[in-house]
């Protein structure tokens, strides 16, 4: 198995575990809630704002900057 297909296996693997988790959040009322929910929550305040940011720009320049 070549490195990059070791590599696309992990990204898909973490791509369905979060499809699963996001589901199961959307299923059932427990202790999970969906990104919706948490993403309103967390720009609701300023430095939670300030960490979208952060995670948005950390994602686009390790993933999506060539």
């Amino acid at each position: 198995m070549t490195p990059y297909a070791v590599l696309l296996a992990g990204y898909l693997g973490l791509l369905a575990g979060a499809l699963i988790l996001e589901g199961l959040a959307r299923v059932n009322r427990g202790p999970l809630s969906p990104v919706a929910t948490v993403l309103n929550t967390a720009l609701a305040t300023r430095p939670g704002r300030w960490l979208v940011w952060a995670a948005w720009v950390w994602v686009g320049f390790h993933f999506l900057a060539r």
